[in-house]
């Protein structure tokens, strides 16, 4: 039986030689890429593919917040993280929020076919540049003390968008949803956050690395 596979990248060459590695080393269908992270969502949504090859640094919704989405919507989806970012941190949160591997850019190809495998038989996978211990068993919970943790999903949504610096009408035309709408949930953001105003806002979403290799 084929792989429902999803690649989410946002550079259209890595994309593009993924959905062939993937199409011809693995017995994977790619049903579909992108490189933007709310597009991201509404395939996961509609398609609810086997497999998601997850970049993390994406335009409109990062991947880590796309793992929180996958995990609050219970989708049965199983996520390889391939990303340029082998800090601890970012190799633990996202095995906390339910990654089933982590790849790092620039190892052989034959890692993240590896990684596939593993994951496919209900095993995690790290790259071998990095520790194993940073697997976690299971999923954890949401650190409540976190004020980010406090923020609903289309909030976060409107924060990233707000650091990319869309305004008000841009993301409310990106979401379906009024400019005023937009501008009650920046109200709502500042007040979980402590934060004063959009610039302030930006520069908590680059010190929460929202916006990495975006």
């Amino acid at each position: 039986m084929l792989i429902s596979t999803l690649i989410v990248e946002d550079h259209d060459v890595t994309r593009q030689g993924l959905e062939h590695l993937l199409e011809n080393e693995l017995d994977a269908r790619v049903i579909g890429t992108t490189g933007d992270g709310l597009e991201a969502i509404s395939v996961l949504e509609e398609r609810e593919p086997d497999l998601l090859v997850l970049d993390l640094g994406l335009p409109g919704l990062n991947g880590l917040d796309i793992l929180r989405r996958i995990r609050s919507l219970g989708l049965p989806t199983k996520v390889v993280v391939l990303s340029m970012h082998g800090e601890d941190s970012y190799v633990t949160e996202a095995f906390e929020l339910g990654a089933r591997g982590y790849v790092l850019k620039g190892s052989p190809l034959s890692e993240l076919t590896d990684a596939i495998k593993h994951i496919i038989r209900g095993e995690k996978y790290v790259s071998s540049d990095l520790s194993e211990d940073l697997i976690t068993s299971d999923p954890v919970e949401a650190d409540v003390e976190d004020r980010f943790n406090t923020l609903t999903d289309r909030e976060r949504e409107v924060l990233q968008l707000t650091a990319e610096g869309n305004t008000s009408r841009e993301i409310g035309d990106r979401l379906g949803i009024s400019h005023r709408t937009v501008e009650k949930h920046r109200e709502n953001i500042q007040a979980k956050l402590e934060l004063r105003n959009i610039v302030e806002m930006a520069a908590y979403a680059h010190q929460r690395g929202l916006l990495e290799g975006v």
